[in-house]
């Protein structure tokens, strides 16, 4: 069964503050940071029951794993997502030092 891909505007807005943030020190490195969260993206959209659960599981009803990716320097950035009938659902992207969300924060 091939899963469709939905990136919830929560998770786009922090997509899009990510990148913009990185854009203002090194336009290369937000476009480097861009292509590994796509990569990242495709991979769970690809097997996503391969992932672990996120460190905010407890706060909410479903299911919630997490994925990681790194960019070229090494920073770690995680992405919270749900599986949901045959969709992927990106709920949140989250950088280095960005503690665990708030309950309110997840859903």
């Amino acid at each position: 069964m091939t899963l469709k891909l939905v990136i919830l505007p929560r998770a786009e807005h922090d997509a899009q503050s990510i990148f913009e943030w990185i854009s203002e020190r090194s336009p290369q490195g937000a476009i480097r940071w861009w292509d590994a969260f796509e990569q990242a993206v495709r991979k769970v959209v690809d097997k996503p029951y391969r992932y672990g659960i996120a460190p905010e599981d407890d706060q909410v009803s479903c299911e919630l794993p997490q994925f990681l990716f790194k960019t070229r320097r090494g920073r770690t950035y995680r992405g919270l997502f749900t599986v949901v009938g045959d969709e992927v659902r990106i709920l949140r992207i989250r950088g280095p030092g960005q503690p665990p969300l708030a309950s309110d924060e997840v859903q």
